[in-house]
Formats: structure tokens, sequence, C-alpha cells
């Protein structure tokens, strides 16, 4: 059973729930030989005005999609070695 505390505890499942979904959604577009990218940092307010979103909803995050290259978008970048960061049990 869920209980919820109040509207802080509601908004903060509902987050958690969204970004579950973006998730889902994310390896949908993988699975369909797309490459995405979950972007924080953005300008709710010009957002919602683009979107004609009413001024109390939130946006959890914005999803960009497309066609990747092989070289990344940064090209190439420092990785530590698999081996050293995982240990299997």
């Amino acid at each position: 059973f869920m209980r919820f505390g109040g509207k802080a505890d509601q908004r903060i499942t509902v987050h958690k729930s969204c970004a579950l979904a973006a998730e889902n959604f994310m390896l949908s577009i993988a699975a369909a030989d797309f490459d995405s990218c979950p972007m924080e940092g953005f300008d709710a307010k010009r957002v919602k005005k683009a979107l004609q979103l009413p001024w109390g909803a939130e946006i959890n995050m914005i999803i960009g999609v497309g066609k990747g290259t092989p070289e990344g978008v940064w090209g190439p970048r420092f990785r530590v070695p698999y081996e050293e960061v995982v240990k299997v049990i």
C-alpha cells in the first residue's frame, strides 16, 4: 500500500515514476536503433510556454532523440577499464 504524507511526498513519487517511464521510453528508442539523451538544467518557463503547458505543470526532463555518430558528441573520451570498476561476485 502506498501512503502519501502530503503534497511534497506526492510530487517526489510522481517525479520518480516519470523518470522510470522515461527510462522505458529511452530503452524503446534504443531498440528502434535511435539514440537518446536525458537533459536537465533547461529553462522550464520557456519550455512550458513553447509547449503551451499550464502554469502548474512540472517538467521532469527533456529527452533528445536522434541518430548518433560513431564518434559520439565530444569525440574520444577517457574510460576507466571495466575490470577496474566492476567486481563480479
